[in-house]
């Protein structure tokens, strides 16, 4: 008798760990940006970051986007912030350390973040998204208007 008790109990543990498991991923964000550098910035404030902090010190000003070599990272090893017309963040590619390799990235990535990721889905919250595109993960803030489609609204 004790032994069925045990058995299922253990069971019930096992089937809460699942469910915890499960739940924690679904519940995972998508992140708000890259280090100290976060979707919705304005490339001024991005510019001064850049300028004052010591992890960012080879970066590039390209007109409507910032190209910076990535230092002190194991997974990525460029990164380039993209803004719209207003200079507003909308978009962070991340290029991938091919010694790694793409599946080894992603891994590592999905630990630290807690996002499944997949090359062949894309991961949304409320106002942001992140993708694979062949060998970077991008970070993207969604305009209202992509929101809207994306729920089918008009």
């Amino acid at each position: 008798m004790k032994d069925g008790l045990i058995r299922c109990a253990v069971r019930i543990v096992f089937c809460i760990l699942i469910v915890a498991v499960t739940i924690t991923g679904a519940l995972a964000k998508v992140p708000d940006g890259y280090r100290d550098v976060k979707l919705g910035m304005k490339k001024g404030e991005v510019l001064e970051l850049m300028q004052k902090s010591p992890v960012h010190f080879s970066y590039d000003d390209l007109g409507p986007q910032i190209g910076e070599i990535i230092r002190g990272d194991d997974l990525f090893r460029y990164a380039t912030y993209r803004f719209d017309s207003d200079g507003t963040l909308v978009e962070i590619g991340l290029e991938m350390r091919e010694i790694l390799g793409r599946d080894r990235v992603l891994e590592l990535y999905a630990g630290q973040t807690g996002l499944k990721l997949s090359p062949l889905q894309t991961m949304k919250d409320s106002d942001r998204s992140v993708e694979v595109r062949n060998n970077s993960v991008i970070l993207k803030l969604e305009s209202a208007k992509e929101a809207r489609a994306a729920k089918g609204n008009k």
